[in-house]
């Protein structure tokens, strides 16, 4: 499809150095399959802040107010109606007061169930989006961002009301907690995570100069653990002072706001002329566009492209691997290790991310502005944190540790970003799309392996050494800076070549 990448997309301060503004696109967005009209053309001079950044805020700030709630209502469920424990045994799992020693004897046979429950998750939530992300790059490269963004939203606001409807019901009876599995159903079908982050950075990758499109990803990387952090906070203090039901009701709320943001105020960002016109839904399962998806990640490329491509690709989901699989296990690790309520645990995570924004923003702007760090040594950086942190948290014996952990880790934000604009600085424009989609699908599988590889170790440990599936997190981490360090000699010995020159700059 063609772009032309020399037109201004957005506008910009004087000076090359002037702070970028992420909000733009093209003026006139198509929404075929909605029945209320599209907003009207919009004058790309006049966008002077985000865009598309305060809807991922709340989306994420809505999700993680959910987090660690919805992991305690399992495990209470669990407890009192798998279990057979009494209500009064069982109310620790809540997470709101500490629990006594023998409560931890019961907390350790209940995670022992529940850890199957957040592993099904985890894969119910991987397998469909992941299969669903082969079609969606191609599919947006044809009929553009704003449809798939819209989708992922509503399916993530239709999750929340129905789990606000299971906890209502847990409020006069007890259910099995594989009830709460429903509430993952929306977003899977509406391919999850998997094509929120497509639509995200396919939008990003349209409408940001070269020059600054590291930096705009970064930027969507400070606003998305922005409302990560915000929501950890949140939750531990509004479960606290209300129940469960309060806080998914504000999540699913929050997740109103950000739907609507998306459908009035963000525009297509793709030209309404390369926008293609039929059916939308016969469209997408076309596997023929799957075929040029695939085609177009393995054709020769010149040079070393390709190889960078998939050393890339490999290292983004081996490091989603790792997340993915930590995320499984994390809060219960926390909770048998160091005692930990769901205050304690927001507070951690909270704490994490604001270091981590903090740490992405004020690298990129020491590092690559003041010292001039190339896009593949900021990513072999980040990477080293990643090892650094989880070798600290696989040895932690007091909590201080973690904080400490952390503290190293502050560089981790800038990974995923850095990845994505190598991607997108070899790839050509037209096939962004397709390379992203690529992506995220192996990104999205990763869990199919992550969660019973880390649920069966941590359930194998958690009486001796909980904190030893670090030691895996560390391990893999260090493989990616392997990866990414062979980027680096390529670039290096291929330095003449712009695109190499665009990533090592």
């Amino acid at each position: 499809m063609p772009r032309n990448d020399t037109e201004a997309l957005v506008e910009e301060e004087a000076g090359e150095d002037a702070a970028p503004r992420i909000l733009d696109a093209t003026s006139l967005p198509v929404s075929n399959v909605y029945l209320t009209p599209p907003p009207a053309p919009h004058d790309l001079n006049s966008y002077r802040w985000f865009i598309l950044e305060p809807a991922v805020f709340l989306i994420f700030f809505a999700r993680y107010l959910i987090g660690a709630v919805y992991q305690n209502q399992i495990l209470y469920q669990t407890c009192v109606t798998i279990m057979k424990f009494n209500a009064t045994e069982c109310e620790p799992l809540l997470g709101i007061d500490r629990g006594s020693d023998a409560d931890k004897k019961i907390e350790i046979v209940v995670q022992t169930y529940s850890a199957n429950i957040m592993m099904t998750t985890s894969l119910l939530e991987s397998i469909i989006p992941a299969f669903a992300s082969l079609f969606l790059g191609p599919w947006s490269d044809k009929f553009g961002r704003r449809p798939i963004l819209l989708t992922t939203f509503t399916g993530y606001l239709t999750g929340a009301i129905i789990l606000i409807v299971i906890t209502r019901i847990t409020m006069s009876t007890n259910i099995s907690p594989w009830w709460f599995l429903l509430s993952s159903v929306p977003s899977v079908l509406s391919g999850g995570t998997c094509a929120l982050i497509t639509g995200i950075y396919c939008y990003i990758s349209d409408v940001a100069k070269e020059r600054k499109r590291a930096l705009r990803m970064v930027l969507n990387e400070a606003s998305l653990c922005t409302g990560m952090m915000v929501g950890n906070v949140a939750s531990g203090y509004i479960y606290a002072a209300t129940n469960a039901l309060t806080l998914f009701a504000i999540a699913g709320f929050l997740m109103t706001l950000a739907l609507m943001f998306v459908f009035f105020f963000v525009p297509e960002s793709l030209n309404p002329a390369d926008i293609h016109t039929g059916s939308r839904l016969r469209e997408f399962f076309r596997f023929d566009l799957v075929k040029d998806l695939v085609r177009t990640c393995f054709q020769r490329r010149p040079n070393y492209d390709r190889a960078i491509i998939w050393l890339t690709m490999v290292a983004l989901t081996i490091a989603i691997f790792d997340m993915e699989g930590e995320g499984t296990v994390n809060y219960m690790f926390m909770q048998e290790q160091f005692n930990w309520t769901i205050k304690d645990f927001s507070l951690f995570n909270a704490s994490r991310i604001v270091i981590q924004i903090v740490g992405s923003i004020v690298g990129m702007v020491v590092l690559r502005r003041v010292f001039k760090l190339s896009i593949v040594t900021m990513a072999m950086l980040s990477l080293a944190c990643c090892v650094l942190e989880s070798t600290v948290r696989a040895t932690a014996v007091y909590w201080q540790e973690m904080y400490l952990g952390m503290t190293l880790g502050m560089m981790r934000g800038v990974m995923g970003p850095m990845c994505r604009a190598i991607l997108s600085h070899v790839a050509p424009s037209t096939e962004v799309g397709k390379i992203f989609a690529l992506t995220t699908s192996m990104e999205s599988v990763s869990p199919l392996g992550a969660a019973p590889l880390y649920t069966t170790v941590y359930k194998a440990t958690v009486e001796s050494y909980p904190g030893a599936f670090n030691f895996i997190s560390a391990g893999l981490y260090f493989v990616c800076y392997v990866l990414i360090a062979v980027i680096f000699g390529i670039q290096k010995s291929m330095g003449s070549s712009s695109t190499y020159q665009a990533i090592g700059s």
